[in-house]
């Protein structure tokens, strides 16, 4: 017997971005998944293998880590991913671009009208990932999902 699963599509918006390229929290992202449900404290860091999203999480009594909120299929997990690399690959450049026009540029005025666009205190980017809307996934199983991938 086969089941056909939709994955519900995943919007990514970058919260927060790292401006000490030493730290290994590179940013913060809140995602929305099927226009209907939020999750917060998405994290983009820096491992030893490269960069990876840590789901939110909390301490427990005993000092370990839990994730609060986390995609239980495969599928989900490579939406998620999708999304929130789509939504940091923007929004660096769109910052690169802002530091660029604002080292050329002699009057920072010009630079600052060009960022108003983005409202104050918001990266100006939510990002869908193209791939998981309306696709279908048969399965038998449910499939045990990966640990969230590393990228290069």
């Amino acid at each position: 017997m086969s089941n056909t699963k939709i994955t519900p599509s995943v919007k990514a918006k970058i919260t927060w971005l790292n401006d000490d390229p030493s730290g290994a929290k590179k940013a913060a992202a809140t995602i929305t998944i099927a226009e209907a449900f939020q999750v917060h404290g998405v994290s983009i860091v820096e491992g030893p293998k490269g960069l990876f999203i840590s789901m939110p999480q909390r301490q427990t009594t005993d000092k370990k880590f839990l994730e609060v909120a986390h995609p239980v299929t495969a599928e989900m997990r490579k939406a998620i991913h999708d999304a929130v690399f789509g939504a940091y690959s923007q929004t660096l450049a769109v910052s690169n671009q802002y530091k660029n026009d604002f080292q050329k540029n002699s009057d920072p005025a010009e630079v600052k009208s060009s960022q108003e666009s983005a409202k104050d205190g918001e990266l100006p980017f939510e990002v869908t990932s193209d791939e998981t809307e309306n696709s279908e996934v048969e399965s038998e199983d449910e499939v045990d999902a990966p640990i969230m991938g590393q990228i290069s």
